[in-house]
């Protein structure tokens, strides 16, 4: 009470449990502390406990215009996916009205039974005493929901960043973040704030004695001086001011994810002309604030400097000088597979079988010795794939069998017929080596070079020095726009992390950027960048050691039909056979008043 009515009081409300939390803001505001100038800074404990409130009193008598401080989380796509679970669960038991972010306790808990699950995991299921599961936990090493989960001296070594947020109701909005070695970060979303709540922060971060006039300073970026192509990172000339200035598809991006900060940023680029290993070094170091380029996001450097969320996937490409494939004289079995051609086949056979079984009775064309049936029946089947055949048929089932079987050869017939002419239409690039694993099976390891002048790939494979070149893809498309033709590239599952901005260790930029290059991604503005610097039409020309084929699974459903129309026929002729034999006498008479001949179609 004592603090009543001063000017600018600053309230600092610490550990409470979840009623004492609402009994103290009511008491609070009775009293008449929320007033004017006044300044209130809630512990994450008891801000947690205001905003979870199911306290129906609570709702009714919301805090206006407080700042409160949570642990930080990354907000990653493991976070979201847990996000959504928790909130859906909370809604079901709670109502519609509570929408509320996981406190840290909910978080830190299920980081908790992760690592527990994950040291049981490890051995087998009969090996779990205590020692050993406090031993596998004690070493553990994983990303948790909260942040990296890894253990000191028996105790967390990671030292968890904090955000301040301005408290309106039962929401907030976050304003600074807060790291151990950092202190707060530039950006301060003043925007829709109040003025006391702004002024409390800035009270707050003098607090950090030199840091303030440090951050005053524009951040210095390091960028690569020479990069394996210009398309990621070029230094230019500005005409206007005569200084050097950068372009390209990395500094774009980097430029369009402080557009997405919500107070900017100032920095200035400053070229490197060392190895990318040494750039990270450099910002380990602190000699560089960050750095932006072409960087792989590899576990050894993710120990000492913190990347973003990477803004272009990587896995290793192979890509090799392409020719025209001229050895195609079997090319004619190609738009089928073999069980493919093995299964016509088969469905061929069968269904000369059962129109020789059915017609031999009573037909005087598939007479004569067993030889002639069975070829005439043969060719009868076969040339109707064609059309072309002439023998008569005398049996209302023969005629539902062919009526089906037409029907297939129809279908494998123009199937075929597309996919032969689209091979033939197409030429048809080989390359000259043909798998990655074909390179280490021929133990090619000790040809392997590397090539230090970038700009010389297509020298390089003219003159023989090199028969395949191994990049990561995003250098691929990089590739295909300076040499769109003669080469092809062959991609198998060997990913990397991808590209990503560094940061020091703990660097809060490091979420900010990450939170930014996710809105780039779903906005579609990313996907404009790419295709902006790397031509679509130059990235397509990618081999598979598969050629795709029409098999077995496109037509089974046919099959099944042809094979269990023909075994029906089959069985009913026999059926029928068997009870009145001397109807195949009357049969033939009538069939030879109505038969019919199938015309050429």
């Amino acid at each position: 009470m004592k603090l009543k009515g001063k000017a600018s009081p600053i309230f600092i409300v610490l550990g409470l449990s979840s009623p004492r939390s609402t009994h103290f803001v009511k008491e609070a505001k009775k009293m008449g502390l929320f007033y004017g100038d006044s300044i209130w800074i809630f512990a994450e404990k008891p801000f947690t406990n205001l905003l979870t409130s199911v306290d129906h009193s609570a709702i009714s008598s919301p805090v206006e215009d407080a700042i409160g401080i949570i642990t930080y989380r990354p907000k990653n796509q493991a976070y979201r996916g847990f996000r959504s679970k928790f909130l859906n669960m909370f809604r079901r038991k709670y109502g519609e009205k509570f929408n509320f972010e996981p406190a840290i306790d909910a978080v830190r808990a299920y980081d908790c039974i992760m690592t527990v699950k994950n040291a049981i995991d490890e051995g087998p299921s009969h090996d779990i005493m205590p020692e050993i599961l406090i031993n596998r936990i004690s070493h553990s090493r994983l990303m948790g929901l909260s942040g990296p989960i890894q253990f000191e001296n028996g105790q967390l070594a990671y030292r968890p960043k904090l955000q301040l947020v301005s408290v309106n109701g039962k929401e907030y909005r976050e304003l600074k973040l807060w790291s151990p070695n950092f202190g707060f970060s530039r950006s301060f979303v003043a925007k829709q704030g109040s003025r006391r709540n702004a002024y409390a922060i800035a009270a707050i971060s003098k607090t950090q004695g030199e840091q303030t006039s440090v951050e005053n300073k524009p951040m210095v970026i390091g960028v690569p001086g020479k990069t394996p192509f210009d398309k990621f990172v070029k230094e230019e000339m500005d005409d206007t001011t005569g200084k050097a200035k950068y372009v390209g598809f990395c500094i774009d991006v980097f430029e369009k994810a402080v557009s997405q900060l919500p107070d900017g940023l100032d920095y200035e680029f400053s070229r490197h002309d060392g190895t990318y290993e040494e750039l990270v070094n450099k910002v380990r170091n602190k000699t560089y604030d960050a750095a932006v380029g072409d960087i792989t996001i590899l576990a050894n450097r993710s120990q000492f400097v913190e990347f973003t969320q990477p803004f272009m996937a990587s896995e290793l490409s192979m890509i090799v000088p392409a020719k025209l494939d001229t050895d195609r004289a079997l090319i004619f079995t190609e738009p089928f597979t073999p069980t493919m051609w093995i299964a016509s086949g088969g469905i061929l056979i069968y269904t000369m079988l059962v129109v020789w079984f059915l017609e031999r009775p009573i037909n005087p064309e598939f007479t004569g010795p067993w030889t002639n049936q069975l070829s005439t029946a043969l060719w009868f089947t076969f040339s109707s794939l064609f059309f072309a055949h002439r023998e008569r048929v005398h049996r209302n089932f023969t005629r539902i069998v062919l009526v089906i079987w037409f029907s297939v050869a129809l279908i494998l017939t123009q199937s075929y017929t597309a996919g032969l002419t689209s091979m033939l239409t197409l030429q048809k690039l080989k390359p000259t080596v043909p798998t990655m694993e074909w390179l280490r099976i021929s133990k090619a390891k000790g040809v392997i070079v590397p090539i230090r002048n970038t700009t010389s790939y297509g020298d390089e494979f003219r003159s023989g020095n090199i028969s395949a070149l191994f990049l990561e893809y995003p250098y691929e498309r990089a590739f295909f726009t300076e040499y769109c033709y003669g080469y092809v590239a062959i991609r198998e599952n060997y990913r990397f992390g991808g590209f990503g901005f560094v940061f020091p260790k703990d660097s809060p930029h490091a979420a900010n950027f990450s939170e930014a290059i996710l809105e780039l991604s779903e906005s579609g503005e990313m996907k404009r960048l790419e295709n902006e610097w790397f031509l679509p039409g130059c990235t397509t020309m990618n081999f598979t050691s598969d050629t795709p084929r029409l098999g077995l699974d496109s037509f089974w459903v046919l099959f099944v039909l042809a094979i269990a129309t023909s075994t029906g026929c089959f069985l009913f002729a026999c059926l029928c056979t068997r009870r009145n034999p001397q109807d195949l006498e009357q049969g033939n008479a009538g069939d030879e008043m109505n038969e019919t001949e199938m015309s050429t179609l």
